[in-house]
């Protein structure tokens, strides 16, 4: 997925120029589904009408030939007494003639029976076509009362999302505009650098330069909280409950415990985000992967399409080719926790199977471990196919920048 420059202004107001041509093509779309809809109903009408129009001919048609029909059955009927006259009367001439009479008699009634028969039978033709034009108009007006729900019902959905949406965006822009006007031209050019770094091409990208990319300096790193603060809206919430919480003197060791717990963690996985997004095509977060065991496990990130080799360090397993994908777990702590996770990464390792090469990226708290408990680790995670890489700052650093930014967000204006 694309994602916007958090720090380029010019962008969220073309996302929110966006938003507001989407509504409108969708309108425009709607309405055309309900034109054409609205099209079918009369064109059906319209058949039907024609329809209903042949069978009143045919109908009529019919009752001319039954009424033939009739009449040549009135005759026979007349031919036939007389016949049975001229025979008591054994008068041979008048037996002859009545004879005749009845020889045509029975001509004209085949006839005109025969004609009703094929009148009767192209009349219930045209029933049948006026009961299929029928359903085809039941069925356009339902289409069309259908869609008018439907669209009308998914046109309030999408302004809904769009306001708020747009919403959301401008208040990230203006957000945005506070912070940038704050900070320093020199922290804005390292923002920049560190945003728009590139690997060089036909080039390995190296350990140094992934260590780099993860040891970024202060300015990105308050950079990145600003930027999860002003786009990802449960971390907006969360740090605005903690600086309310925090104004309130006797809570701030409490509140700086909820900082170490739940704050870090999140910068951390969004520090992982930023340093490899631009070695890779195209990044995806918590990806679920179920395990053969029925249970599952989530990816805290895989990176597909590598644009250049990347290597990760020493031996085996720890470089991915290019076009390759990389997929990764962060785990941030001081080393006991870390040693204490040991277990637990290696069952997350197991959704890393998919992926080309995989690690572990952790803070350096792990070389704070005893050498037997480090190796220990380091050797689990190797054999489970994710090697650990303590190459994140120190969880005690993390802490501070977000205890700091919390501070900041406190005795600023904006939190309410």
């Amino acid at each position: 997925m694309s994602q916007v420059d958090v720090f380029n202004l010019n962008a969220l107001s073309t996302v929110i120029q966006d938003l507001y041509t989407a509504q409108r093509e969708t309108g425009e779309s709607c309405n055309e589904g309900i034109r054409k809809a609205e099209q079918m109903l009369q064109d059906t009408q319209g058949e039907l009408q024609f329809s209903e129009s042949l069978l009143a001919v045919a109908q009529a048609e019919e009752a001319a030939k039954l009424a033939l029909q009739l009449k040549a059955d009135a005759r026979m009927a007349a031919a036939a007494a007389e016949e049975a006259s001229a025979i008591a009367s054994c008068n041979p001439l008048a037996i002859a003639a009545a004879s005749a009479e009845v020889a045509a008699a029975t001509a004209e009634l085949a006839e005109a029976t025969e004609e009703y028969m094929r009148a009767q039978e192209h009349r219930n033709r045209l029933e049948h076509r006026r009961d299929l034009a029928q359903n085809c108009v039941d069925l356009a007006q339902a289409n069309l009362d259908m869609l008018r729900l439907r669209y009308q019902y998914g046109m309030a959905q999408v302004d809904r999302i769009v306001v708020c949406g747009c919403g959301r965006l401008q208040a990230a822009h203006d957000d945005l505009e506070t912070y940038l006007s704050r900070i320093s031209p020199q922290a804005r050019q390292s923002i920049y650098d560190y945003r728009n770094w590139e690997p060089e091409e036909k080039r390995p990208v190296n350990p140094k330069e992934v260590h780099d990319r993860l040891n970024p300096d202060a300015s990105m790193v308050d950079g990145i909280l600003e930027y999860l603060y002003v786009t990802d809206l449960g971390f907006h919430e969360s740090i605005d409950r903690l600086c309310i919480q925090m104004r309130d003197v006797e809570n701030t060791a409490a509140v700086e415990a909820k900082i170490k717990k739940n704050v870090v963690g999140r910068l951390c996985e969004e520090l992982v985000i930023q340093a490899f997004r631009p070695i890779g095509e195209r990044i995806e977060t918590q990806h679920v992967c179920y395990l053969d065991n029925g249970s599952f496990t989530k990816v805290d990130m895989i990176l597909y399409g590598l644009k250049e080799p990347l290597i990760l360090g020493r031996g085996e397993n720890m470089g991915g080719r290019k076009n390759g994908s990389l997929a990764i777990e962060v785990k941030s702590g001081r080393g006991e926790y870390i040693y204490r996770q040991a277990a637990h990464m290696e069952v997350q390792a197991k959704g890393h199977k998919l992926c080309d090469v995989s690690c572990t990226v952790c803070t350096r708290d792990i070389n704070d471990l005893s050498p037997e408990q480090k190796e220990e680790v380091k050797s689990r995670l190797k054999a489970a196919g994710s090697p650990i890489l303590g190459m994140l700052p120190r969880k005690s650093e993390l802490d501070a920048h977000c205890i700091q930014f919390v501070k900041e967000k406190a005795k600023s204006n904006d939190v309410p």
